[in-house]
């Protein structure tokens, strides 16, 4: 059975199975020999019509698939081979081998990216009997493609070049000349290179992408417009401020706009700030300021980045949507200047009024891209509830360690006995507040670790005990691993219930042990 003759077969096929055989009525192809017995003997003994069809289309598929042949001769010549490796060395240690495939089948993401990460900062790529279990892994899991793209080696890189699936690794070494790793590489690669040379030249880079605008697709545009962030200077307004007037993407004007905020004399963030100021107004009353929204839209929003039409999705009102748009474009700096009072009494301020979460959502959307320790505080100091859609991680992870981690340190000495609350919303605030390869520090760690016995028995599988593992500090793992040993004869007691769920994460501290261990590149190699 050919390819055409298989497909023509489907048509019987579909009709029924997308409206249902009780409104089409089942009519199975009737074939010559013994495909066509089968599908007749399968239709006789079927006991409804929807039973037929599954297994008919069950049958057309073995069949199918046995019966194509490829269209041209393959050339293995064609495809080249692959480039020797001169920066990095294939793994070859059997046990770290055997960790690895553990790593890309069963274990929690962030460990993935911390491993990968030590492995590209040791000098280690990849064995080749591995490169297919990677890419497969990174191409279901986007967050995990640039820690991958970082251990492939050329062998890698070359391999994803000939297949449409892993063609999102398919860049260039990291040792190709500044140019080539710009036009070749990933998306990730051209983001870092893009950073790096604002780090060292920031005219240069904003150079390099202004000359790639307009070849780029609106996502691509919109991400490496963000890293201007990183060297963002008065220079950079001419750029933004076309983008933000012209660019055809919504998210890349906004972007745009998004960074000028951060430039409190561009001409863009002024005329912001006159908007804003005409709603603004000094009072008698006690809390000192009022602020009114406009009553109607205006017909220069359009030009000036506002929507006037409110999403359907969106649940701010009209005008608190209105509000919103025009505070989100003036920086944090100038309500401090212009109303005298500090970030705390803002928080205060808007939450005694009738708009708080338009001016909480947009003082957080301008904090978020260029965090200011007083602002974070304030949000930490007083949550405006509701009216913030992310937790309080969000804020924290603004913060260096040395700034969050007291806010942490006093909730879990506060705890003395048994509960759920305090105890599990630490836990979740530190694994949103910190990146793969970050880990909380030795006291804090062994602090909590302390304190895991005092969590309700019953909920210890609500904690996410995995990724709590990938954070800890390597000083406090044995500490979770005595943990797991523990054995009581008394049921329901709170160790014997920790016990039994940690018992369950010695693959991800074993894994986390072996990070340690991970020799470098340039030392001999065991077990080959």
């Amino acid at each position: 059975m050919s390819t055409p003759q298989a497909s023509s077969l489907w048509k019987n096929l579909l009709p029924p199975a997308m409206v249902g055989t009780d409104k089409k009525p089942l009519e199975l192809p009737v074939l010559e020999g013994a495909v066509g017995q089968l599908l007749a003997q399968l239709q006789a003994q079927a006991s409804t019509p929807a039973q037929a069809l599954l297994q008919a289309a069950g049958v057309l598929t073995v069949c199918e698939r046995a019966g194509q042949r490829p269209t041209a001769t393959p050339n293995p010549a064609s495809h080249g081979v692959a480039p020797a490796d001169a920066l990095q060395q294939a793994l070859q240690d059997q046990t770290l081998k055997d960790t690895l495939r553990w790593l890309f089948t069963d274990a929690p993401q962030r460990l993935q990216i911390d491993w990968l990460q030590q492995m590209a900062a040791a000098g280690w790529r990849l064995p080749a009997t591995l490169l297919p279990l990677a890419l497969d892994t990174a191409q279901r899991a986007s967050a995990l493609r640039p820690a991958v793209a970082a251990v492939l080696g050329e062998r890698g890189r070359w391999l994803a070049r000939h297949h449409s699936t892993w063609r999102y690794a398919a860049g260039s070494a990291d040792s190709a000349p500044l140019e080539t790793r710009w036009q070749e590489g990933t998306l990730a690669q051209r983001i870092q290179l893009l950073r790096e040379e604002r780090q060292n030249h920031p005219a240069q880079g904003r150079e390099r992408l202004q000359a790639s605008l307009s070849d780029l697709p609106a996502k691509e545009r919109a991400e490496l417009l963000a890293v201007l962030q990183t060297g963002l200077s008065a220079d950079d307004e001419t750029l933004l401020t076309t983008l933000a007037a012209q660019d055809r993407s919504r998210e890349v004007r906004q972007t745009a706009r998004t960074l000028l905020v951060q430039l409190p004399e561009s001409a863009i963030t002024q005329a912001a700030i006159a908007r804003l100021q005409a709603y603004l107004q000094a009072s008698t009353k006690k809390a000192g300021w009022t602020i009114t929204p406009p009553e109607a839209a205006d017909p220069d929003w359009k030009n000036q980045g506002i929507e006037a039409e409110r999403p359907t999705h969106e649940r701010l009102g009209e005008r608190a949507w209105w509000l919103y748009q025009l505070a989100r474009q003036v920086p944090l700096a100038w309500w401090e200047q212009h109303t005298g009072m500090t970030p705390e009494a803002l928080l205060q301020w808007a939450r005694k009024g009738d708009w708080t979460e338009a001016l909480v959502r947009a003082w957080w959307e301008v904090l978020r891209p260029a965090p200011v320790v007083a602002w974070c505080r304030a949000f930490l100091e007083h949550w405006p509830g509701k009216a913030m859609q992310e937790s309080p991680a969000a804020v924290l992870a603004l913060l260096s360690a040395t700034e969050r981690e007291p806010y942490w340190q006093r909730t879990l000495e506060s705890i003395d006995k048994p509960q759920q609350g305090s105890l599990e919303e630490v836990v979740q605030q530190i694994i949103a507040a910190y990146a793969p390869g970050q880990y909380l520090s030795e006291p804090l760690s062994q602090l909590l670790v302390s304190k895991l016995p005092l969590y309700q028995p019953r909920y210890y599988y609500q904690l996410p005990l995995a990724d709590l593992c990938c954070v800890l500090h390597d000083n406090a793992l044995p500490q979770l691993s005595a943990l797991a040993q523990h054995s009581s004869q008394h049921e329901g007691q709170p160790t014997e219930a920790l016990a039994q769920a940690l018992r369950q994460q010695m693959p991800v501290l074993a894994a986390r042990q072996a990070i340690a261990r991970l020799p470098s590149s340039l030392a001999p190699q065991g077990n080959p």
